[in-house]
């Protein structure tokens, strides 16, 4: 009986817990219907309300400075206005929004909103880069009319020192369509910034970071409710330059508002200590879009600022080629160290007469001599000998005609000629008169400042180090043995002891002497048309063809330690307009790096004008033209 009534109360409280579940099951099933079905559109609405945003953190590019660790280019933060496309719902409304608030223009945003086709609807599109404070103030005020629209923290590349060395550090944009399909541009999608010229462009792998990103919940009006997780922007590597600050300034306020260039290598390393190029360009003003009719401006503007003069500029040697036909006589056995002529001011070759630049002559002149006083006579009678084929042979084997290697884009190659190459280009044979042209580093020869810098630092040194840009990291950078230049050393140290001459006693080149620093140079001074086409111009008409001066040099004249070439486009005279700029160089290398005292620009550049024989002093002498 009692087995039978628990049995029973168990049958009990089985049916009020079986009934118990039912009624809970009943119950979340009618609570889901009506959360699904009877209030769909009201939670629907709710969510669509909530949105997670990819934000992009771009990471900042590497850092370049000197070689001394002096901050030439860094970053800076900068606010962009973004687009997320698959937020829009209303695109005129936006467009408009866009042209009235910010100034920009309908066929911009067309052409930017066509371009982000190629690429997925969910990737923000930079609409306006570097926001003022006005205007990130005028979009706080009416974001929650353009939840589309956002603001975001970015760094903006910062070149310190504005123009200055501009040419070497290059600028950063917008990388292209074109590049994107480059495989060294595998990783970039569009509105990425890459670089674009220079270093920056060479080393851009290098200087470029990861980008990271954070993804945030926001409402309807673009409030931040939640961080939903990030990845952190990791900051490109840092590249350390061979150039010299200091001696960097002083090369560029040197040169002024002349065209032309100034470069200083180190003859033992290849280490290019200045680089400067005027006109010049702020690489800052790339770092904000500018209009077309402003690119066209630049690119148009016969100063060619965005040329580099040093390696993509070829001019006429002028008489710094006398250099290479003096060395090669030698090296050849053509001529001795006391083999002299008699120079009456001109000769006659083949029929025609060549003029030195001195009309009543040098007299009897030995080699040394027509170093010295840059004789014209004589490195034509030297050219005749040697013949065409042997300059250009003796001119490669210093590097003339040929890339460098620096590690800069867009190196030109130049022109030694010779028999073949006048053959292959014009089909046309090479005539004996052409040479003697070429003996004085006119006619078809055409070399860059960077070629000539080499040339002379082999005969300084002796070798033929890489010319190189980069400092640190050097894995970075290809690494190539310095090749041996095998010169006799007897015609070696005669080369020196001429150049040496030229500076200091007396020479075409005294306004590049520095008291205590035995500086070695030749001036050079290259026309820019004929005689026979100059003599068919008015007096006004030949100044638009003012000869280009140069000056090439190194010191000190035993251990050499630095090497300068300088070119001042329609400079005139070599000794009166190139001389001078790498007298101001060489003295400040000479108070930088052998006299040990604080360096400060504007001392040096009085010390200097205060040696004696610089032009307008007292001491002064008469230069000649070359």
């Amino acid at each position: 009986m009692a087995i039978y009534q628990d049995k029973t109360l168990c049958l009990v409280r089985l049916r009020w817990v079986s009934g118990l579940l039912v009624a809970v099951m009943l119950g979340l099933f009618l609570r889901l219907w009506h959360l699904s079905v009877v209030k769909f559109e009201h939670y629907q609405a709710l969510a669509e309300r909530n949105h997670v945003l990819t934000v992009p953190m771009d990471a900042p590019r590497g850092l370049i400075s000197d070689r001394e660790g002096r901050v030439l280019v860094d970053n800076a933060s900068a606010f962009n206005l973004v687009l997320y496309r698959n937020e829009v719902e209303d695109l005129e409304s936006t467009l408009s929004f866009l042209i009235e608030g910010f100034q920009l223009r309908r066929k911009g945003l067309d052409e930017r909103l066509r371009g982000a086709r190629h690429h997925s609807i969910y990737q923000p599109l930079v609409i306006k880069k570097h926001l003022s404070i006005e205007e990130i103030t005028f979009f706080l005020a009416r974001q929650t009319e353009h939840p589309e629209l956002a603001v975001v923290s970015q760094p903006r590349r910062t070149y310190r020192y504005g123009k200055l060395a501009a040419h070497v550090l290059g600028y950063v944009g917008e990388v292209s369509r074109e590049q994107l399909k480059r495989p060294e541009f595998s990783d970039n999608s569009a509105g990425d910034v890459v670089g674009k010229y220079a270093i920056e462009r060479v080393y851009n792998s290098h200087l470029s970071g990861k980008d990271g990103y954070k993804k945030l919940l926001v409402n309807s009006v673009g409030e931040k409710l939640e961080e939903l997780g990030h990845i952190p922007a990791k900051s490109g590597q840092e590249l350390k330059l061979t150039l010299d600050l200091d001696l960097q300034e002083v090369a560029e306020r040197a040169l002024g508002d002349r065209r032309g260039t100034i470069v200083a290598l180190q003859p033992q390393t290849g280490e290019v200590l200045v680089m400067a190029s005027r006109p010049a360009f702020d690489p800052n003003r790339f770092t904000v879009r500018f209009s077309r009719e402003e690119w066209n401006s630049l690119v148009r503007d016969p100063g060619r600022p965005l040329q580099n003069r040093a390696t993509q500029s070829t001019f006429s040697p002028g008489s710094i080629f006398k250099l290479v036909m003096a060395l090669a006589g030698l090296e050849k056995g053509v001529v001795g160290l006391e083999t002299s002529v008699y120079c009456s001011g001109q000769i006659n070759l083949y029929g025609h007469p060549f003029r030195c630049w001195n009309k009543n002559g040098h007299g009897r002149v030995t080699l040394h001599e027509s170093i010295r006083q840059s004789c014209n006579v004589y490195f034509y009678l030297l050219g005749k000998k040697l013949g065409i084929n042997t300059i250009s042979e003796f001119s490669s084997r210093l590097g003339l005609g040929q890339r460098t290697g620096i590690d800069l884009s867009g190196e030109v190659l130049g022109l030694v000629p010779s028999v073949e190459w006048k053959k292959r280009v014009f089909g046309t044979a090479w005539y004996p008169g052409e040479t003697i042209s070429v003996s004085i580093g006119q006619g078809p020869i055409h070399v860059t400042p960077i070629q000539l810098a080499r040339a002379v630092s082999i005969i300084a040194a002796g070798t033929a180090p890489p010319v190189h840009l980069v400092r640190e990291p050097l894995s970075f950078r290809k690494r190539r043995l310095g090749t041996e230049i095998a010169l006799v050393p007897e015609h070696q140290q005669f080369m020196k002891e001429a150049m040496w001459s030229v500076v200091n006693q007396y020479g075409t080149g005294r306004s590049a002497r520095v008291v205590g620093f035995d500086v070695c140079g030749k001036t050079g001074t290259a026309q820019t048309i004929g005689r026979a086409s100059r003599a068919k111009l008015s007096k006004e008409e030949a100044k638009r063809f003012t000869s280009n001066a140069w000056f090439v040099g190194f010191a000190p004249r035993d251990f050499p330690e630095i090497v300068v070439a300088v070119l001042v486009e329609k400079g005139g005279s070599g000794g009166s307009a190139a001389a001078p700029l790498a007298g101001k160089l060489m003295q400040a290398f000479y108070e930088k790096y052998e006299a040990g005292q604080p360096f400060n620009a504007d001392a040096l550049e009085l010390a200097h004008q205060s040696q004696p024989g610089f032009p307008g002093t007292a001491a002064s002498v008469p230069h000649s033209i070359q």
